[in-house]
């Protein structure tokens, strides 16, 4: 439902797409409306008889070509075709092709070729010409006539491609005219964003004659009918959606679109409307996830108009099915969470077999105590001999004044710092600073970082090129001037912005970051960064560089140029007592016209606290430290179990559950200063998979020590993954829709979900490996550990797999609540249920014959893993949706994962032949 401000609608558009026809013969008229489904990838066979004054009339669907135009070629056994392009209402250009018997209505203006009916304009053929008459006076024009020529009604001329002709609701003109000819639909590449309408082939035919009739439409918009004569029979076929009537109306008070502070991201857009039904007026909110609910429709926030003066409500009708739908749902989820405590299912019975082989394991080795050797190691940086170091108590200080990012987030200086240095150098310091001291040190003495290498060039190609001897370049040797050439890389860069992104090189990416990078510094240097200036009175609470001091009151300007400079030169001299009073009044200014927005004391001081520890990349090295020295010590035992080592394992539990509580309140305080939950985007759900990860390690650690220890690893290799470069772990504000406590509940179940089935495919890779490493002497030892690790993986699936069923079907009801649909098919939606098919099946292989037994559960656990990282990784960065972070042409798949599945399949087929050698029957399980 499309409504203007001050303007009311009781139509919606609906969602479905239909194909209505009518026959007229005479005075009778016969519709038909059918619903269809088509697609490229369905048959979408269409036929229906109209009976009609005695006739009876077929139309048969013989083609259907999405995003289509209609090609027109010389055939010497085709007919008359005559192509107009038309102008009608808001200067919507149509172009359509007219056969013998055709006719085509804009604006209430019918055109027809030589057709029995009385059309507004006629066209027909005659001597190889086209002739034009009308029942209204037309204006011809031309590039030669200086005054337009008129037609007078029911006067016949020859039609001329060069001219154009007017009547007082159509401009249009003759394109084509072949006196034998075809049309053929075809598909069309649209540009990006475009809108695209789909073609349909339609064989219209009686027991006498037969035409061929081309429909354009497309769902979401009302179609326009496209007519034909069958000898007296006239024939009209629209495709596309349809307008339904509601039993009352909705008007649009007023539509609103709020902002985040400073920048054009939207941060929620409502309706005021009011509903009225007789002499009900109700007024009523909309927004997104706040729904209008009447009579059984329900009203979502869908879209508004570019000049933000309209709104694009969802309608949605289904009163009963919803309660119905949810309550389905909710019995599911139950019965999926009691399967985990009935004592007969499947869940229970492996954590049965699992404590029987836990005691079997314990009176058939001796007992191992495993010793936990750990030692975390820092980053030792070199202070550089030629940097004065700031004075830390001011840096500190400085590191508190809160900044606008671009996209209206209000920060601490701290954080941009280290966005900053983390993107030019690659580090998270420099020399002995920490980001903030690089940060004030630049916009103090510009001069001297420009000289300074601190640019990272990581291709040795590139380096060369620029006559780099190390990976670090300066911003003067790179920039330049006009005697020593200019920018460097301005031809490179020229030359990889002409690739699409899935064809350029190591060497052109390198160049893109590089330049990336150089920008970053000229804006540092340029102080566009720094926007620390409230504008008072501001609207929308727009903060402000020194570069904008224009956009203030001539007082406000010289306060903000005046005191900036001053507070720079001071730090430049290193006269910290200035600086100190200088910074005080920056954010007394920043507190006086800024705070309404301005964040809170404790919310900074903890945004500084966790730039400043850098918790999750410490994390990452100390899980992966502390799992492989466990792994180690442990695989070393199973396979000599004469080693003893006396230190207490209950030490390794309890220190990898000190290191989850870190990760958990990293998770905390990144909650809190974020002011949304932590797994929003593609770093912070990184980050909320290895906790999950870890957490599942610390369930299944007191049945499998081993388990622990992989878990452990896990967790680690995940914060790795997050925080290399193409995770951006930038602190973002939320779009409109995620602004909701389902984000919350759906997913942080489907995060969750990956943690365990990854758990499960580490378990099952090494179990094969295990099998691989296998002989006789240690067969029997390391066989208990196989089975004690089976079930474990398999647990691991079962709970894997009940929470990203349930976080599925959680999705398809926040879905609901947001637009009024479950189910899409949407990428992330189609891939979810793939990886849910895939681990159902893996459930069940234990059912099968030929499918059961050590080696198919570990196999099929690490093969299964491949869905999940389809469902995060591939749907998120290559495939376009609503779920996605994809922009533009996929990026390559980088040359490790081919690397990587190859290990995988030379590893299952060790472990087939490892199984088949050492047992000729594969145990059940």
């Amino acid at each position: 439902m499309h409504i203007r401000e001050g303007a009311s609608s009781n139509t919606i558009v609906s969602d479905a797409s239909y194909i209505d026809i009518k026959a007229e013969l005479g005075n009778q008229t016969v519709s038909v409306e059918k619903s269809v489904l088509f697609s490229p990838y369905t048959a979408n066979r269409f036929s229906e008889k109209i009976h009609v004054n005695g006739q009876t009339i077929h139309i048969e669907n013989q083609m259907f070509m999405p995003s289509a135009e209609e090609n027109v070629t010389i055939d010497p056994t085709g007919e008359p075709i005559i192509s107009i392009m038309a102008v009608g209402s808001q200067n919507k250009r149509i172009d359509f092709n007219l056969r013998e018997g055709d006719s085509k209505q804009i604006n209430d203006v019918t055109i027809g070729f030589d057709t029995p009916s009385d059309n507004d304009i006629k066209l027909k053929v005659n001597d190889s010409k086209v002739i034009i008459s009308s029942k209204d006076t037309i204006s011809v024009s031309s590039m030669t006539q200086s005054e337009p020529e008129i037609i007078l009604p029911g006067s016949e001329t020859v039609m001329d491609a060069q001219k154009v002709y007017s009547t007082g609701k159509i401009t249009f003109a003759l394109k084509q005219f072949l006196l034998k000819g075809k049309t053929q639909l075809v598909y069309n590449q649209p540009p990006r964003g475009a809108p695209t309408v789909d073609g349909l082939q339609f064989r219209v035919y009686d027991d006498k004659n037969s035409k061929e009739l081309i429909v354009y439409g497309t769902t979401g918009e009302v179609g326009e009918p496209y007519s034909t004569h069958i000898g007296d029979v006239v024939v009209s076929v629209t495709f596309g959606s349809k307008l339904i009537q509601l039993p009352f109306s909705i008007a649009l008070s007023d539509f609103q679109l709020e902002r985040y502070p400073g920048s054009n991201s939207p941060s929620s857009y409502a309706s005021e409307v009011v509903l009225k039904d007789g002499t009900i007026e109700k007024p009523f909110r909309i927004f997104m996830n706040n729904i209008l609910k009447y009579k059984g429709f329900r009203f979502f926030q869908s879209s508004y108009d570019t000049d933000e003066h309209g709104t694009i409500l969802s309608v949605n009708h289904d009163k009963t099915g919803t309660s119905v739908t949810y309550f389905g749902y909710l019995m599911m989820a139950i019965g999926m969470i009691l399967t985990l405590f009935t004592k007969s299912s499947r869940f229970k019975s492996l954590l049965k077999t699992s404590a029987k082989l836990r005691e079997e394991r314990k009176k058939f080795f001796s007992i191992l105590v495993i010793g936990l050797l750990f030692s975390i190691t820092a980053n030792a940086q070199n202070v550089g001999q030629n940097n004065v170091q700031l004075d830390k108590n001011h840096v500190e200080q400085f590191g508190m004044l809160v900044i606008q990012s671009r996209q209206g987030r209000l920060e601490p200086v701290s954080t941009i710092a280290s966005e900053i240095l983390r993107k030019v150098a690659k580090k998270t310091s420099w020399d002995g600073m920490s980001p903030t001291e690089v940060f004030l040190d630049m916009q103090a003495n510009p001069d001297k970082w420009k000289n300074a290498p601190i640019i990272k060039v990581a291709n040795s190609d590139l380096r060369n090129m620029i006559g780099a001897s190390d990976n670090y370049v300066t911003f003067n040797s790179l920039v330049g001037t006009r005697e020593t050439g200019g920018y460097k890389l301005n031809s490179l860069v020229s030359a990889a912005y002409t690739k699409k992104s899935n064809e350029r090189n190591k060497f052109d990416k390198e160049v893109l970051n590089v330049d990336e990078r150089v920008n970053i510094l000229m804006n540092v240097f340029s102080g566009d960064f720094l926007t620390i200036f409230p504008v008072p009175g501001d609207s929308n609470h727009k903060w402000i560089s020194v570069n904008e001091s224009n956009q203030l009151s001539s007082e406000n300007a010289d306060f903000v140029r005046n005191t900036l400079q001053s507070y720079l030169g001071s730090v430049s001299r290193h006269d910290w007592a200035t600086a100190n009073g200088l910074l005080a009044m920056l954010k007394s200014n920043q507190q006086k016209n800024g705070a309404k927005v301005y964040p809170s004391n404790t919310k900074i001081n903890l945004e500084v606290l966790y730039n400043n520890l850098n918790i999750f990349g410490k994390l990452s090295k100390i899980f992966m430290f502390t799992g492989l020295i466990l792994l180690f010590l442990q695989l070393a035992m199973l396979f000599n179990p004469a080693i003893k080592l006396d230190i207490v394992k209950k030490f390794a539990f309890f220190f990898i559950l000190l290191l989850f509580i870190a990760e958990t309140a990293g998770l905390g305080i990144r909650w809190y200063i974020s002011d949304h939950a932590p797994w929003s985007n593609g770093y912070e759900s990184m980050i909320f998979i290895s906790w999950a990860t870890c957490l599942g390690g610390l369930i299944f650690g007191k049945r499998s020590e081993i388990t622990l220890s992989l878990t452990t690893v896990l967790a680690g290799l995940t914060l790795m993954v997050a925080g290399m470069s193409w995770m951006s772990p930038e602190i973002t504000n939320l779009v409109p829709v995620l602004k909701s406590y389902w984000l919350i509940v759906h997913v942080a179940v489907i995060t969750a979900s990956y943690g365990f089935l990854g758990i499960s495919a580490l378990l099952g890779f090494l179990n094969l490996i295990l099998m691989i490493l296998r002989n006789k002497k240690n067969q029997l030892r390391v066989d208990f550990t196989i089975k004690e690790l089976v079930n474990i993986t398999q647990i691991a699936m079962l709970i894997g797999l009940l929470m990203i069923t349930i976080g599925s079907f959680l999705g398809g009801v926040w879905a609901n609540e947001s637009w009024g649909r479950y189910w899409g098919w949407d990428p992330k939606e189609t891939w979810a249920l793939v990886t849910v098919l895939v681990y159902t099946f893996i459930g069940h292989m234990h059912k099968i014959p030929g499918f059961r037994g050590n080696f198919a559960v570990s196999a099929a656990a690490v093969l299964g893993i491949s869905s999940v990282l389809m469902t995060y990784f591939g749907v998120n960065y290559y495939l376009s949706g609503m779920h996605s972070y994809a922009q533009g042409d996929p990026a390559p798949v980088p040359s490790g994962v081919y690397l990587a599945v190859a290990v995988v399949f030379v590893v299952i087929l060790g472990a087939f032949i490892s199984e088949k050698k050492m047992k000729p029957e594969t145990e059940k399980i």
